[in-house]
């Protein structure tokens, strides 16, 4: 086993990612048809499933011909290959360098495969750094990529097993095993910056100081630290601030240093998948939500996210997410009634004195619907039924996490609420048939 497939090999295991099927992102260049070589050869003693994808951008005449060849390659290594057709438009606000880059990530993450691993090596993370300080970057960026991580939107793990292999050493490889690629001519056009730096300027520097690569690495490395206490801080911050709404405490909110609270709003922003506005819109966002009245309805807003307060809380909020009215089913026995917008489902579980009592179930048509504040609901056998909508004011609760909430009704009356329970008055009295119900919301 070579030194490149003992780190790959050790990546892999120290990251868990066995027995599992992966997906090799396959461009046809030297770097992805090594790190394909060489997982090929680890499938068996890692009991892998592997499979190929390969993005055509359609940027290029000999496209079709760079698809032929990762055909031709898998077919040589018998492993499946899935070709993604993108478009790019030229003339994109990302440039096209970064709208490629947009469109291969999101034909990778609609792959079924759990772990998308990509060939991105030392020489491209020292790249990256150098793009992310030219853009004006904070820690996040600086810290370059990180060898696995999680993404938000498709579930998946992105998976870079090469972060420690240098450029050189991938091209020994190759020789070594014989291996062909593609050389794409676009590598040598300096417009793209990603090129001029990896062309032009790197290569000054390297020559200029001899121990340039092991330098930015080490500044990686610390920067990359730098980001994980950040992180470890505002997770804590975040837990600590947020109510079971999702809300943060302007109370407490307000006791943070500027920095450490923009922080906390960052996380939040990535929690929902969306990219933080800059510095300027997050302190104007923070300042509005801690000074306003707590009557007043703040809302600071991009073209995706709000940034709302409601009472003494603000939120965080993805417009994407929002649902829209109109959505209601009939429940006809089944044990899981799957709900819209992502918001989980709802299951049904026969039980003994626990939810509602089936005798009601028995003589009504039972609803299931997002947010009807207009029904009525009793929190306690001696307490009157008031308005739904009403019990939720009490609560605090805000208009846009109502409209999330799945209420179980027959005619005016609601017999399940999701973020409360079940009606005092058609609850399972002691030894009584009855029905569980229970939202489980997506993690």
């Amino acid at each position: 086993m070579t030194d490149l497939e003992i780190k790959i090999r050790e990546q892999f295991e120290s990251h868990r990612i066995l027995g599992q099927e992966v997906v090799v992102a396959l461009s046809g260049g030297v770097d992805s048809v090594v790190l394909l070589d060489v997982i090929s050869r680890l499938s068996e003693p890692l009991n892998l499933q592997v499979s190929a994808a390969h993005v055509n951008h359609h940027l290029h005449v000999d496209s079709f011909n760079w698809v032929r060849f990762c055909a031709n390659l898998c077919a040589a290594h018998q492993i499946t290959l899935k070709v993604f057709d993108v478009q790019i438009l030229r003339d994109s606000r990302l440039g096209v360098e970064g709208a490629a880059r947009e469109a291969r990530y999101m034909a990778l993450r609609s792959h079924s495969a759990p772990t998308i691993v990509l060939a991105h090596h030392q020489d491209d993370q020292i790249e990256t750094f150098f793009l992310q300080a030219l853009r004006g970057s904070g820690v996040d960026g600086l810290s370059g990529m990180a060898a696995i991580r999680d993404d938000f939107d498709s579930c998946k793990g992105i998976f870079r097993p090469m972060l420690g292999v240098g450029r050189q050493e991938i091209m020994g490889y190759a020789r070594e095993r014989g291996l062909n690629w593609i050389e794409d001519p676009s590598n040598n056009d300096q417009r793209f910056s990603r090129n001029y730096l990896r062309n032009q300027m790197l290569p000054e520097l390297r020559a200029r100081f001899p121990a340039f690569d092991k330098s930015i690495l080490n500044v990686v490395q610390n920067l990359t630290e730098a980001r994980d206490l950040i992180a470890e801080l505002t997770t804590r911050d975040v837990d600590t601030l947020t109510d079971s709404c999702g809300g943060l405490h302007i109370d407490r909110l307000s006791q943070l240093s500027q920095p450490r609270a923009i922080n906390v709003f960052r996380e939040l922003f990535r929690r929902i998948g969306s990219i933080a506005p800059g510095r300027p819109w997050m302190i104007e966002a923070l300042r509005q939500c801690i000074d306003a009245k707590e009557s007043a309805n703040v809302s600071v807003d991009t073209k995706d996210v709000s940034i709302k307060r409601y009472r003494n809380h603000c939120y965080v909020l993805n417009k994407a997410s929002s649902t829209s009215e109109g959505w209601s089913k009939v429940w006809q026995g089944e044990s899981v009634i799957d709900l819209p917008f992502g918001l989980g489902c709802l299951k049904f579980k026969e039980s003994i004195g626990e939810g509602v009592s089936i005798e009601f179930l028995d003589s009504t048509d039972l609803t299931i619907a997002l947010g009807p504040g207009n029904k009525r609901f009793s929190l306690g056998r001696d307490r009157p039924r008031r308005m739904l909508r009403k019990i939720w004011q009490s609560y605090g609760i805000p208009p846009w996490v109502r409209q999330k909430t799945p209420v179980a009704f027959s005619a005016d009356e609601a017999l399940f609420v999701g973020n409360i329970g079940v009606s005092s008055h058609y609850a399972a009295q002691q030894d009584q048939p009855s029905i569980i119900i229970e939202w489980c919301v997506n993690s």
